[in-house]
């Protein structure tokens, strides 16, 4: 086969619904050669959707079958795309679009306090806080371990790992994402570092929903149970300070120990992603938890938080 052509397929501007099968179909048409290498470009490409990786993945899948090399050129677009889609890895990119862009220079606040941020919520073990700026690297850290990559599937530490943590990307998600919030976990004894972190993302404050995503870095933090206090103490902010009413949070059902936290904070099961995670070998479920309001105060009651919204008793709306 090393004497087949190489073919170079160039696609421009798009890469969606609308046009995914066009590009299907010229891959397909390529194929019928057998070329030894396919090359396909699409350093032009602007605009995508979730149809743009996922005709990409079939594409290389199909090339893999019938035995053609096959590069991906990725624009910045398309390489966003990819890392969205959670495909980042298992598609062969090259070209100067195949690792991450350039970032933007983003500097750190002029005057850095020597102190990280305060608080948001505290208990008498531990503190919820957003990350410092110097404080990002630890991200990077906590996206190298590959049991919280398999026990949390985060898609903020993917974007870390890929990024690093001080991409603008990763920086506008880890500290200024206007619709989530990321908070370390830090025990309050001595110097403690952080442990992990808690996330609230895709918040909805007209429906006043969200999505909680805990990360806890060692399995003794874990059986500690930092995960749950931190879980059940960012609830409580959240209904506080943001005025949520329901909150979600899927789990591996392989991942036994978040799903025993997350019921053990209140949470409901109400559904079954059936197969949706391989892992060794395996697939396995995902299963969907939910917590609403009322219930989240009954698992508050014990707990008795102080209020931590952002109005006095005589001013809150």
């Amino acid at each position: 086969m090393s004497g087949n052509p190489e073919i170079e397929l160039v696609f421009h501007e798009a890469l969606t619904s609308l046009d995914a099968p066009a590009f299907c179909r010229t891959v397909r048409e390529s194929l019928a050669t057998t070329p030894g290498h396919l090359w396909i470009n699409l350093e032009d490409v602007k605009v995508a959707d979730i149809a743009g990786p996922a005709a990409l993945l079939q594409a290389v899948k199909l090339c893999h079958t019938r035995g053609v090399r096959v590069s991906i050129l990725p624009s910045p677009m398309i390489y966003r795309a990819l890392l969205t889609a959670g495909i980042l890895e298992e598609l062969p990119l090259e070209g100067p679009g195949a690792g991450p862009s350039m970032p933007i220079p983003v500097a750190p606040p002029e005057t850095p306090s020597a102190e990280p941020p305060r608080f948001l919520a505290r208990t008498a073990r531990l503190g919820l806080r957003p990350p410092a700026w110097d404080e990002l690297e630890i991200f990077e850290t906590w996206a190298k371990d590959p049991r919280l990559d398999q026990m949390v599937g985060s898609q903020l530490l993917s974007m870390c790992r890929h990024r690093g943590p001080y991409h603008p990307d990763f920086v506008a998600c880890a500290m200024h994402d206007s619709s989530a919030l990321t908070l370390v976990v830090q025990p309050l004894v001595g110097d403690a570092k952080p442990i992990g972190f808690v996330r609230l993302f895709n918040v909805n404050l007209a429906e006043r929903f969200a999505f909680l995503e805990t990360g806890i870095v060692n399995p003794r933090s874990i059986r500690a149970g930092w995960g749950i206090e931190a879980s059940r103490l960012s609830l409580a902010w959240a209904m506080d300070a943001l005025e949520i009413h329901r909150v979600e949070a899927k789990v591996y059902a392989y991942n036994v120990l978040s799903v025993n936290s997350l019921r053990r904070n209140g949470f409901q099961q109400e559904g079954v992603l059936r197969e949706a995670k391989t892992y060794r070998g395996k697939r396995w479920d995902i299963l969907v938890f939910a917590i609403l309001e009322d219930e989240m105060r009954a698992q508050r009651a014990q707990e008795s938080f102080p209020y931590m919204g952002f109005w006095g008793p005589d001013d809150r709306p």
